[in-house]
């Protein structure tokens, strides 16, 4: 329970100091990013320790994922391989396939349940 509760803090935050950064809100990306690395702190201590398997993919995914978006980033403003824009966008498409996802599954729920009562 507290391992998952730590690994929803660690996301929630992740995403929402990644947001507030980009739109510029510096207090609150502040307070987002402190959170981040507090929770990440005992996660990662607590994963070590009991699963590795998930600490390295969850490692992959925090870390490794926006470095990667980062290089993307600095490699198009330098070159301009492509437009700026696109690089925006695959962060923020990365940031919103879940809560999309979630809302693509809960409609498609709702087609069901009321297609079943027609």
């Amino acid at each position: 329970m507290f391992l998952s509760a730590l690994l929803i803090t660690a996301f929630v935050s992740f995403v929402t100091s990644a947001v507030t950064y980009f739109f510029a809100k510096i207090k609150i990306f502040s307070c987002a990013l402190l959170l981040f690395y507090g929770s990440n702190f005992f996660l990662s201590f607590f994963l070590l320790n009991t699963h590795i398997t998930f600490f390295i993919i969850i490692i992959i995914l925090f870390l490794a994922f926006p470095i990667i978006c980062l290089l993307i980033f600095v490699v198009d403003t330098y070159y301009a391989l492509f437009c700026t824009d696109t690089s925006f966008v695959l962060v923020i498409v990365w940031l919103l396939m879940p809560p999309f996802f979630m809302i693509n599954l809960i409609v498609y729920a709702f087609r069901i349940i009321h297609a079943g009562n027609v």
